[in-house]
């Protein structure tokens, strides 16, 4: 197949004859066709030189025939590293499937609001978020390693409001306990839900359940 237009370019060159050597998808799923123009078709063998290279974007959306086409020819190449490989059906989800994944992922936000919330223990009010609980972790270990080597068994530790004070080891252990008493039944309601969202039968079902 060819595409059969007359064209001039600018040295004075009369051609008719456009071959389309490629269909690229860049990035954002924009199609653009390589082309090759020839002074004829007579004169579009391999050993004729192009008078014209250009790509063009082409304004239309990659059709399932398309990317099947592609996938065809991708197993059947021995130099594709995907060379063998099987073509699939594509995965496509019901909005029953899409409704409890949105459900599954409302689940976890509301999760994370609880567990990174401030937690308020018998020592003090503590931060909760990752990084908190990095360091009061980093600050055990370090004060369980000067109790190993016959040191002071205690540290320095920041409440929320950055009130800093020197706790000891079972100080410090005590708070990572009451914190951590504070976030497991968090973790443990969301599996609960989860079983919920996983068992619905329907959308109706999945968007009943909430935190």
């Amino acid at each position: 197949m060819a595409i059969a237009k007359q064209l001039t370019n600018a040295q004075g060159v009369v051609y008719d004859h456009h071959r389309i050597n490629s269909v690229i998808i860049d990035a954002q799923d924009n199609l653009f066709a390589t082309v090759s123009s020839y002074i004829s078709a007579d004169r579009a063998t391999d050993r004729d030189r192009a008078v014209e290279r250009f790509s063009a974007p082409i304004y239309a959306p990659i059709t399932p025939g398309l990317v099947a086409t592609a996938e065809t020819l991708l197993v059947a190449d021995p130099t594709c590293k995907l060379f063998g490989g099987t073509v699939t059906p594509d995965v496509t989800q019901t909005d029953l499937d899409k409704a409890k994944a949105k459900k599954k992922a409302e689940i976890a936000s509301c999760r994370d609001v609880e567990i990174y919330a401030d937690k308020t223990t018998s020592l003090g009010v503590f931060g909760s978020t990752e990084s908190d609980n990095n360091k009061l972790s980093l600050v055990i270990q370090v004060t369980q390693i000067a109790a190993a080597a016959g040191q002071p068994a205690e540290c320095g530790y920041k409440t929320v409001d950055g009130t800093y004070s020197v706790y000891t080891l079972a100080q410090l252990e005590q708070i990572a306990l009451e914190i951590a008493a504070q976030v497991i039944p968090a973790y443990e309601k969301e599996s609960g839900l989860v079983a919920q969202v996983d068992a619905a039968t329907t959308v109706e079902e999945v968007e009943a359940i909430t935190w």
